[in-house]
């Protein structure tokens, strides 16, 4: 398959996944994006064999512990070994002997399929997809067949309920049949006995709406258990559906149209990561009259009046990228802007899903550090560390926590700083609500501040996310023997009056 750009909205990860796999390339890439989120996965013929990202809940360490092979303690200590010895976390449990080589095999082949499934949830989003030579050689290459990982994504809810209802909902009036001929076989999907059963019902002359009414009479199997099913055999060409009756107008742009809509949008998305000289095809050297050469060059072709005759989506996939040849050449004609703009180039350092995903784990590894000090009320270690994991990693919430806790038992008594404490605990548990510990130090801040009121709120918040923390427990404990005390107290002043 040529390189390719282009949005998981209009084809859908699912339809992406089999348009690889049919490619068949010896070795390629496809590199994903939505948002702040980046995903890297390795192709060898077609079969996803390792995958990167930048999600701290799909490190190795973190899902072992997610998935009860080691504790949460095990997990801590093994980061500080990684620390001192500078290894790889696998190596460090095997040798610790906290895993066998069997649940280490396991855990890295569930978090292949884990971020495998985990895209199959971004409705937008964007890819690029491109082939190399041969894979490095450094990889843990876990092979998943895509038949696999479509029909189990789609069935364990990765896949959006309703974007997949609606996609088998408006092809109901169409006839459904295998198709002649196919990549896959059925045991490459792994159905279970239902589904297989299901398949019967298609004959190739009825239309979808009346298999899924024979599928629900006969087999009994509710119409939304058998949604996933065909959604991933149609994704996957395997069954095919065509129109009955009277043919049917086309909807939406023409295949003419639609080729092109394809085309623009891969040009914005490559256009998009490329820096304003590149976009426009000069070099950092390059004159006025260079610039507007170049520039004209690229808006004639891409200036949306030159689409008027085409659909909607083409004029604005052209509109996009007009927009972005012309922010260049306004940047770099001007000659205050393009300076500025230089600066930011060379300051600025671009990284891919590799570089980030190097940074979650070096964050991981100081967080682990920073609280080692933090145990030992080292706390000016610890806010070195706990700098370097938010700057590492800014997105993730728990790291902020931790930050905020120990500027305040860094400065307990500065208003300013015990401010910015609060702050970074609040921040931490707006990108993080599940964090119990956040709770518990806020409540303790609050406690020191003499709010009794909002110290008990979050030491309950803090039980409720995790009834078994016991320094929240003891808090509770200590505040309803307060309120006793006051209690008893205010009575024997009544009665001595």
């Amino acid at each position: 398959m040529q390189e390719k750009w282009g949005t998981l909205n209009d084809i859908g990860f699912p339809r992406l996944l089999h348009n690889i796999f049919a490619a068949r390339d010896s070795a390629s890439l496809l590199d994903m994006e939505n948002g702040k989120v980046k995903k890297r996965f390795f192709f060898k013929t077609g079969i996803p064999v390792y995958g990167i990202s930048n999600i701290l809940s799909e490190v190795l360490g973190r899902l072992m512990v997610r998935k009860g092979i080691i504790s949460q303690e095990v997990y801590e200590k093994s980061l500080e070994t990684m620390l001192h010895e500078k290894k790889k976390q696998g190596e460090v449990l095997l040798a610790a002997g906290h895993i066998t080589p069997h649940q280490l095999n396991d855990a890295l082949n569930i978090q292949t399929k884990e971020r495998l499934f985990s895209a199959f949830a971004w409705v937008n989003g964007t890819y690029h997809y491109y082939t190399i030579e041969k894979l490095p050689k450094d990889l843990f290459l876990y092979p998943v067949h895509p038949g696999y990982v479509i029909l189990h994504a789609l069935k364990n809810g990765y896949y959006p309920a309703e974007r997949m209802k609606t996609e088998i909902e408006e092809k109901q009036g169409q006839i459904i049949a295998f198709a002649h001929k196919t990549i896959y076989a059925l045991d490459d999907f792994q159905p279970n006995p239902p589904e297989r059963r299901a398949l019967t019902m298609i004959d190739g002359k009825r239309n979808l709406v009346d298999i899924l009414a024979e599928i629900e009479t006969r087999l009994s199997i509710p119409r939304a258990d058998i949604y996933p099913f065909l959604c991933a055999l149609l994704a996957t060409d395997v069954l095919i559906l065509q129109e009955g009756g009277k043919e049917k107008k086309p909807e939406g742009p023409s295949s003419e149209d639609k080729t092109l809509i394809e085309e623009l949008t891969g040009k914005y998305l490559k256009l998009k990561s490329l820096n304003y000289f590149e976009i426009l095809g000069i070099g950092w050297d390059a004159g006025n009259g260079s610039i507007k050469k170049a520039y004209f060059k690229l808006a004639k072709e891409y200036h949306p009046d030159r689409y008027h005759n085409n659909a909607q989506e083409v004029k604005t996939a052209a509109s996009d990228i007009f927009t972005l040849i012309n922010t260049a050449y306004t940047t770099l004609s001007n000659e205050k802007t393009r300076r500025a703009y230089e600066e930011s180039l060379k300051s600025g350092v671009k990284q891919d899903v590799t570089q980030d995903a190097a940074n979650i784990m070096n964050a991981e590894l100081q967080f682990q550090k920073g609280k080692v000090a933090l145990s030992r009320k080292d706390y000016k270690s610890a806010r070195e560390s706990f700098e370097w994991t938010v700057r590492l990693n800014p997105d993730e919430g728990e790291y902020k926590t931790y930050m905020g806790w120990t500027i305040f038992n860094l400065s307990p008594k500065d208003a300013a700083e015990v401010k910015k404490a609060k702050e970074l605990i609040q921040d931490g548990i707006a990108a993080n609500p599940k964090q119990d510990k956040a709770y518990y130090f806020l409540g303790v801040i609050h406690r020191v501040e003499g709010r009794l009121e909002e110290a008990e709120s979050c030491f309950n918040k803090a039980v409720e996310k995790n009834p078994n923390i016991p320094e929240a427990l003891s808090e509770l404990r200590l505040i309803q023997m307060r309120k006793q005390k006051e209690g008893k107290g205010f009575f024997k002043k009544i009665f001595k009056e």
